[in-house]
């Protein structure tokens, strides 16, 4: 009985601290069956929402980089300009991999940790073709229980499948096979993203921090901002 108690005491402050109540087993204050259906459910619509958010962000991430003439060097992933949009090609993923929405997230991570063994790697449109599609393909394959095959995500992306085979194999191992994602870098990811949408302008100093969007330098800077303080 104390060791019931025990358990429900540590199962409210976990509820109590946000964190999702599906995510609480039964013996720990969780919940039943039916209400843990509904909470899935719930958390699925956060998750799709998430999507266009990403969509969005990825739109104007390849148009910002391709401004500023910003060139990966990984280059491996490097090909001809994308014949079509950032957003477009977000939806088409969405519509044709089978995948769960927390992919696209999770694909987004693992370009953060890409990103740590390249620090050159930013989305552009002659590479977020091949760097978004594998990303979130290999999230899907680590985090679904079912997923389509090389040959169908080639597909998707207007590739080859001998060479999403290559991409793949290359992408895992420049992340190290590093593959698993902690609920709370994933609930930091999409905390980022929500404050993006919510407001764009005040949150661009944390938005700036993903790695798909690359880094400033002087070079970069418009007149105006190389007048402005450098505590803005």
């Amino acid at each position: 009985k104390g060791a019931r108690a025990g358990g429900e005491s540590s199962g409210k402050k976990r509820a109590a601290s946000g964190e999702p109540l599906h995510t609480l087993p039964c013996e720990f204050s969780g919940i039943t069956m039916l209400e843990l259906v509904e909470e899935m459910k719930k958390d699925a619509l956060e998750q799709e929402s998430l999507v266009a958010i990403i969509s969005e962000l990825v739109s104007e991430t390849v148009q910002r980089n391709d401004a500023r003439n910003r060139v990966s060097k990984l280059s491996l992933f490097e090909g001809d300009v994308a014949p079509i949009p950032a957003m477009s090609y977000v939806t088409r993923i969405r519509k044709y991999g089978g995948c769960s929405e927390c992919c696209f997230v999770v694909g987004l991570i693992y370009l953060e940790r890409l990103k740590k063994c390249e620090p050159s790697v930013c989305l552009t449109s002659k590479n977020f073709q091949r760097l978004l599609l594998v990303s979130v393909m290999v999230a899907s394959k680590f985090l679904d229980d079912f997923y389509y095959s090389n040959k169908h995500w080639a597909e998707i992306g207007g590739l080859e499948t001998a060479e999403i085979n290559y991409l793949e194999l290359e992408f895992l191992f420049r992340i190290a096979f590093s593959c698993t994602v902690q609920r709370s870098e994933y609930m930091q990811m999409a905390g980022q993203l929500r404050q993006y949408m919510m407001s764009p302008s005040a949150a661009a100093a944390e938005v700036s921090k993903l790695a798909i969007h690359g880094k400033d330098s002087p070079a970069e800077e418009s007149p105006k901002a190389k007048k402005a303080p450098s505590g803005e």
